[in-house]
């Protein structure tokens, strides 16, 4: 954004955003009504428009203006001020985003993928245990069945 070489000329009640004090306040206002929605919606797109247009720096100057220029009833104001103050603590602090859809699909898949290939090796190791058990030992995996064929009958096949 080209900015004009003549000073801008301050408006009737406009803080002086070059003395330290009323910046401070004037930032302040803006984030109280920001943070207690009390930005108009048009106001708030004009500004979202000004934000794509002013990619390099943050066009504060002209984001603050528009804001306080802004009237807003000031009950109402505090009202949503302190709700929004107490949702703030409530969650503690700002609001995280939780991972996109596709980092939990990706998350998703890699615990598929890891249990698959852990029940596999655990799978090849019963396996593989059974058949030196069978082969070292004698030990036959059907007489457990047969066994249990005799202490239920109604369970044997027909």
């Amino acid at each position: 954004m080209v900015e004009s070489s003549e000073p801008p000329v301050p408006d009737a009640g406009a803080p002086d955003l070059d003395d330290p004090e009323q910046l401070l306040r004037a930032v302040q206002d803006v984030s109280l009504r920001l943070l207690a929605g009390g930005v108009s919606a048009s106001t708030m797109s004009q500004l979202q428009r000004m934000l794509r247009d002013n990619v390099g720096d943050f066009p504060w100057r002209e984001v603050t203006a528009r804001v306080l220029a802004e009237p807003v009833d000031q009950q109402r104001l505090v009202q949503q001020g302190l709700a929004a103050q107490r949702d703030w603590i409530w969650r503690g602090g700002r609001e995280r985003p939780g991972p996109s859809l596709g980092r939990r699909a990706k998350g998703l898949l890699a615990k598929i993928c890891a249990q698959t290939i852990f029940l596999t090796i655990w799978a090849a190791v019963l396996v593989i245990a059974l058949i030196v058990l069978k082969h070292g030992t004698g030990f036959d995996v059907y007489d457990g069945l047969e066994w249990l064929y005799q202490m239920f009958p109604a369970w044997r096949p027909q």
